[in-house]
């Protein structure tokens, strides 16, 4: 059956599906309205079975889960702490998640995954509703910092916006879905719980957290750090190989600020995160530094019961340093690369609820970018390479309102992005700014026959211009690692759209499926042109299609043993007719399926057990048929074990090991990375 068939087949299946529930006669009890919570004051009048079940990336207030009409999977702050600390990246929290595909290169390097059988840019990310960059900040942002995780899975392009990265693989469209780090707010126990630990090639770890509250003020802040000596993590003889450890020291610290103007939903808060690391890639002149602050400030105000204003800024500065050698003829030092970028974005929110059932959603939203490459020689001249500003802002409008059993949505957004280039690849370019205006629309629909049964579909559009990296390169020499330009490259645009069943048999079981097919027309790939140097180029691949299943089971079985299992299975195809190199091959990144189970249960000595099997399929690193490489095909089983140690009215400390890839899986990933097997880490945590 071709995609095209596939695709109808689809959207037949849920106009049927539609249609039947719509004649069914089956009328459940109504479920809880959309107007039940104040919006920032809800936690006051929740239950605690009500609170598990609120989500605020919906709509960007607090909604009951079962009235989104999409599937929205929430990670909370105790269950990161039954997953190992692999590589230390926030995005690795989701990796058991279905529908999705992390693939962390190593502890200094990002998540190069899919999500819906969609490359890695098809997902935002987002730090309390304000979008951060989906590559650098997991790799910067701390855990303990974080409240939640909710993760919107399906088309979210009216409610955010694209960011607008020049960095990584460019410009980030939340046309799959959007990740929302959700930070901590309201404080209402002191807390101070440090913790240190000791594992494999040297690795020594720190962190300290505090959290308090002082009347109307609630606050926290942290730091960690840790060093290692670390270990080959590439593919022998590739642009990685080392001649020494690849040393690295990673310094972070982090606060937040909020303070209630009498009222738990009228706040202010303000965040703040600086992160230091700098180490070296096992040679003597493959040095890095690097430095990522991020700001967050926020303001919400419930001015009636019925209207809700939200005012959230950032700014984001990356800053990015790495030495480059001529290996293998040289291990002399050529020039030092450095990326520059600074991202500011804004949003003006209004939320107005109405017509007893119905939640009327507003704004406005920009985003400022500066983005600049040197190249540094030898002798410490640096030479602009790429100097580009950006800006694009958008204006929004969603309506959601509740009918009996159903919940519809539908919402537009109107963006316009600008670009200005003063310089590209070393040159002055013959086209000084380029301009893109689009319209986006998303369309929803849930039913709840009960409170443990319903369906939902979904549809929307998205939009992306191509990066100024992706035009410009940032290489400077031949023998450079980095991207090689393309000046050719034109905007994509993206459809997206989803279905699915979520049922809860009993009060311990839950049940979900759910199908996505998401088509790019104009799709912009990254092709591996080189693997020693690293090179890559971008390229307009024709059209991209990914249709595929998710599959999820959760079980409680006691208070002490929980199980799940999900799987995501994956076609995807692109469709390029002016080439024949790139036309029947798949979307590089997504794998035809990836499978995960895990287990937390107690054994003997009230030892905590969680145990994390991840398997993964054939993927590959490029949609070039001649010069792609297949990877995957791999399967890693990660264990904690936890035991309290002490425990008073006061103070508790505990320990923990981690045991990750006990069977000792040294598969490779792209670009010349590998994974190098089995490592393990332990440590104690104290709270008082």
């Amino acid at each position: 059956m071709t995609t095209r068939n596939k695709t109808r087949v689809s959207g037949k299946l849920v106009l049927c599906l539609v249609s039947m529930l719509a004649t069914s006669g089956v009328h459940a009890e109504d479920i809880s309205n959309l107007k039940a919570m104040p919006f920032s004051g809800f936690v006051d009048i929740t239950s605690l079975d009500e609170l598990a079940n609120m989500v605020v990336t919906d709509t960007k207030v607090p909604q009951m889960r079962n009235s989104a009409t999409q599937n929205i999977a929430v990670l909370r702050s105790e269950e990161f702490e039954q997953q190992t600390t692999y590589n230390r990246n926030i995005s690795e929290l989701m990796l058991y998640t279905s529908g999705q595909f992390v693939n962390v290169l190593s502890r200094n390097d990002a998540n190069w995954g899919s999500y819906a059988g969609l490359g890695p840019k098809y997902n935002s990310y987002l730090l309390d509703g304000v979008p951060i960059d989906s590559f650098a900040d997991p790799m910067s942002l701390d855990s303990w910092a974080i409240e939640r995780i909710e993760a919107y899975k399906g088309p979210a392009s009216v409610l955010y916006s694209n960011y607008l990265s020049m960095d990584f693989a460019g410009n980030e469209a939340p046309l799959a879905g959007t990740t929302n780090l959700i930070l901590k707010e309201r404080i209402d126990t002191t807390l101070t719980r440090v913790q240190a630990g000791y594992g494999s090639y040297g690795t020594l770890n720190g962190r300290a957290y505090h959290q308090g509250r002082q009347g109307d003020l609630s606050y926290f802040f942290g730091a960690s750090d840790e060093k290692s000596s670390y270990t080959q993590y590439g593919a022998q003889n590739s642009w990685l190989q080392t001649v020494d450890a690849p040393n690295y020291n990673k310094l972070k610290g982090y606060g937040k600020l909020s303070y209630a103007f009498g009222r738990n939903d009228h706040v202010l808060s303000f965040f703040a995160q600086a992160t230091d690391h700098k180490g070296d890639m096992g040679r003597p002149n493959r040095d890095f530094k690097h430095a990522y602050d991020t700001f967050n400030l926020a303001y919400s105000n419930q001015f009636t019961d019925s209207l809700h204003l939200q005012f959230k800024a950032g700014d984001r500065t990356y800053d990015r340093r790495f030495g480059n050698d001529n290996f293998p003829v040289s291990l002399a030092l050529t020039s030092h690369d450095e990326t520059r970028q600074n991202i500011r974005p804004l949003d003006l929110t209004l939320s107005y609820q109405h017509a007893e059932n119905a939640l009327l959603t507003t704004g406005i939203d920009r985003q400022t970018v500066n983005y600049q490459t040197d190249s540094i020689s030898i002798g410490g001249v640096a030479t602009l390479q790429n100097s580009v500003n950006a800006k694009s802002s958008g204006v929004y409008v969603q309506e959601k309102f509740q009918w009996r059993d159903w919940v519809l949505r539908a919402g537009v957004r109107h963006n316009t992005i600008n670009h200005d280039y003063a310089l590209l690849g070393g040159m002055v370019p013959a086209t000084a700014n380029a301009s893109w205006s689009k319209d986006l629309w998303s369309l929803g629909a849930r039913y709840n026959f009960s409170a443990d049964l319903s369906v939902y579909a979904n549809a929307g559009t998205s939009f992306m211009a191509p990066a100024a990296k992706q035009i410009g390169g940032t290489i400077s020499l031949p023998t450079d690692n980095g991207q090689l330009p393309n000046p050719a490259l034109s905007p994509e645009s993206g459809l997206g759209e989803d279905f699915g069943i979520d049922w809860r048999p009993s009060q311990t079981l839950t049940l979900g499926m759910r199908g996505f097919v998401n088509k790019v027309s104009s799709a912009i790939v990254d092709n591996v042109v080189s693997i020693a140097p690293s090179q890559t180029r971008a390229a307009n691949a024709g059209s991209a299609t990914a249709t595929g299943f998710e599959l999820d089971i959760k079980q409680s079985m006691s208070t002490d043993t929980q199980w799940f299992a999900n799987l995501t299975s994956t076609h995807t195809l692109i469709d390029n007719p002016t080439n024949a190199d790139q036309s029947g091959t798949s979307i590089p990144f997504a794998p035809d399926y990836v499978a995960n189970l895990g287990l937390a249960t107690r054994i003997a000595g009230d030892v905590a057990v969680s145990a994390y099997y991840h398997r993964v399929g054939r993927y590959w690193d490029s949609a070039s048929r001649s010069g792609r490489l297949p990877f995957g095909n791999y399967g890693m089983l990660n264990v904690r074990l936890q035991k309290e140690l002490m425990h008073s009215t006061s103070s508790r400390v505990g320990l923990f090991i981690d045991l990750n890839n006990l069977t000792n899986q040294r598969f490779d990933m792209p670009w010349g990375f590998r994974d190098p097997g089995f490592n393990a880490f332990a440590g104690l945590t104290a709270d008082f």
